[in-house]
């Protein structure tokens, strides 16, 4: 699967869900998946919409990783926090910050 093929399969979802947004992260994006790759989701929307996900997922044959940019947010803040009051340095590559940075949105 390319790419495009992702994107497209993906814009369906917007037919359905008009109140999130959606993206690619990962392999897929930095263009180095091999046929064992799976496909990183980011969706910014509510989280609770457990439908969203399961919506997502079924439309694919592979295994799809959701990522919930709120809840990945959230974690990192609190791991920020901590760091902070700890005196030490915020992780600048965490999860969060790399997928944001990477995230192609369609």
């Amino acid at each position: 699967m390319k790419l495009n093929d992702i994107i497209a399969i993906l814009r369906q979802t917007y037919d359905k869900y008009d109140d999130i947004r959606l993206g690619i992260a990962g392999s897929y994006v930095n263009g180095n998946e091999k046929t064992s790759s799976d496909i990183d989701v980011v969706i910014d929307g509510d989280s609770m919409r457990v439908d969203i996900m399961e919506y997502i997922k079924g439309l694919f044959d592979i295994t799809v990783d959701i990522l919930w940019v709120d809840l990945m947010k959230k974690e990192d803040d609190e791991l920020d926090r901590f760091a902070v009051q700890n005196g030490l340095p915020v992780n600048q590559y965490s999860a969060y910050k790399t997928v944001m940075q990477e995230v192609r949105w369609i």
